[in-house]
């Protein structure tokens, strides 16, 4: 197999899957929704579009019992997300989102505005309540125009790629590329929720098993920088413990306007993994004190993507 994760079993379900190495390191990162009967649709970062097309379309089974069609060039996506995100796309489409209809982390096929056959899927990465929505790229403008003027009345705007990242960094939610890459397993990650060890052979499920047994010697933390005046942690700046030593690197940061906090994310070694645990970082030259926080310090009980 080629994901560490089981794919949706039930139309409609959606499931984050991880590609690895065969060393257990993380390749690529999908999530992959069940639009029908032996119909997935399976989406990776943008940056990644050639270098995971192109692994995939490798590994299809040569008896020609899988198709594949790299999509990429006919379809946009459209995030729309907030606490009024329901009351936007209800204006659009006759499909019901209230939870019993639409509950989180499922997907299906809704018409909105004039826009048909367009993939819904609720999810994002900013951790609210909202939608992705996967449309024909020949109803990009219209749908566009459609959902600003239903939006008009709640203040609907814009969001730009920088207050993402301090969003998705107060959710504790790590990018493909940096946060996520071959250097590191699923279980350093603590996306250990995501693996499915119990499942039958997957690439890089020998070295996830040997990692299991001689113990993860890296995890995943986020941490609250403190006292920062000027520059917050933007990624590969290097972690310490009360010693001194260097024990682990950053590899995002920013500011968290919502929770009010200079953020980062990293590894450190496993020990010093716990919440509440004193490190040290290096921004710019400057150490600066640092504690290790829970996972998703905004909203841990994620009731905003719930609402």
């Amino acid at each position: 197999g080629l994901l560490a994760n089981q794919v949706p079993a039930k139309t409609g379900r959606l499931a984050l899957c991880h590609a690895l190495t065969r060393r257990g390191g993380i390749r690529s990162e999908f999530t992959v929704t069940k639009i029908a009967e032996q119909h997935y649709y399976v989406v990776s970062a943008g940056a990644a579009e050639r270098y995971d097309s192109d692994y995939l379309f490798k590994s299809l089974p040569r008896d020609g019992s899988v198709g594949l069609r790299n999509i990429t060039n006919t379809r946009g996506c459209f995030v729309l997300a907030g606490p009024k995100s329901r009351e936007v796309l209800a204006q659009l489409t006759d499909t019901p989102l209230d939870n019993a209809s639409f509950p989180w982390l499922t997907a299906q096929t809704i018409e909105a505005g004039l826009a048909v056959d367009v993939y819904a899927l609720r999810v994002n990465f900013v951790g609210a309540l909202g939608w992705e929505l996967h449309f024909p790229l020949e109803y990009a403008h219209h749908l566009f125009d459609a959902l600003f003027e239903a939006g008009e009345a709640f203040g609907l705007g814009m969001v730009g790629m920088r207050a993402m990242e301090s969003l998705r960094l107060e959710k504790s939610y790590r990018m493909w590329g940096s946060d996520m890459t071959p250097d590191y397993t699923p279980l350093e990650a603590s996306l250990d929720r995501f693996v499915r060890m119990n499942k039958a052979a997957f690439i890089g499920k020998e070295a996830l098993e040997k990692q299991l047994a001689a113990g993860v010697p890296n995890r995943f933390v986020t941490l609250e920088v403190h006292g920062v005046t000027d520059a917050d942690p933007l990624g590969n700046e290097p972690l310490f413990d009360a010693g001194g030593r260097v024990i682990g690197r950053a590899t995002s940061g920013y500011y968290g306007h919502c929770l009010k906090k200079s953020l980062a994310i990293g590894y450190t070694r496993a020990e010093f993994a716990q919440v509440g645990t004193p490190l040290a970082i290096e921004i710019l030259g400057e150490r600066k004190q640092a504690t290790v926080l829970r996972e998703s310090p905004y909203d841990p009980d994620n009731l905003d993507l719930r609402a």
